[in-house]
């Protein structure tokens, strides 16, 4: 088995030990974008679930946003081989994003009908997980998204209780960069479906991930990516301060 397979399965095994993210018995609604984290989420908890032989229902399902008249049709393709159950919801979320009237970044609002989708979904089949594909990047750029845009320190959870617990967002992929999650995906052959949002690579995301990847070009033996997710687990905070 090549070392990059083997590598992201123990990864994320330790993930789902650590934060207790799949138990006997869990229905897992495995949310999936047509990209590549998403669909590698998906193969990866079929393995996952084969090889530690644990009792868990698995279900795809795929939000379509309208970017793309032909972008569902392309996911619901791959769905069909990856030979999981899947559930596709259409919807007019792009025109709303988009919309000249809207007083919300679009990001913002796209994010927000999306999940409002997905939780609808979680909730028809009766699923007590929901696997969303973020991996360790996306934890360190939402810390630094929350600081600079929405003036609080706040991050992703790898396990995040939701409806007072009787649902819970995981992230099995947390511990897995990037760069690291697109080559398991080349190697286990996994074709994504390309992503036509007309804010690709203009987000403040991607302002973040171009500001990290300017400062690691700086100092190539600072660490930056790591340094950030490290000091999620080493908070020390002295400072008070009291608004006028």
């Amino acid at each position: 088995m090549p070392g990059v397979v083997r590598t992201v399965q123990r990864a994320m095994g330790k993930a789902i030990r650590d934060f207790q993210m799949i138990e006997e018995g869990d229905r897992v609604l495995v949310c999936v974008s047509g990209g590549a984290d998403s669909l590698a989420l998906l193969r990866l908890l079929q393995e996952y679930r084969e090889h530690q032989r644990t009792d868990f229902f698995l279900v795809a399902g795929y939000v379509d946003l309208g970017f793309s008249p032909g972008a569902a049709e392309k996911v619901e393709a791959l769905l069909r081989d990856s030979g999981a159950p899947f559930r596709i919801v259409h919807t007019a979320i792009a025109e709303m994003a988009f919309d000249p009237r809207a007083t919300k970044n679009p990001c913002f609002i796209c994010s927000h009908h999306r999940r409002h989708k997905i939780y609808t979904l979680a909730h028809a089949e009766r699923c007590t997980k929901i696997a969303i594909g973020h991996h360790k990047d996306d934890i360190v750029e939402t810390l630094l998204l929350n600081i600079l845009y929405s003036r609080k320190i706040e991050a992703m959870r790898m396990r995040q209780e939701v409806f007072r617990g009787s649902m819970h967002v995981i992230r099995p992929l947390g511990y897995i960069e990037e760069s690291l999650v697109k080559r398991y995906a080349r190697n286990v052959g996994l074709e994504a479906v390309p992503r036509m949002c007309r804010m690709d690579g203009n987000s403040r995301r991607d302002k973040i991930k171009r500001l990290i990847h300017e400062l690691q070009a700086d100092e190539k033996n600072a660490n930056i990516r790591s340094n950030i997710f490290r000091a999620l687990y080493n908070v020390n905070v002295e400072f008070e301060y009291k608004e006028k």
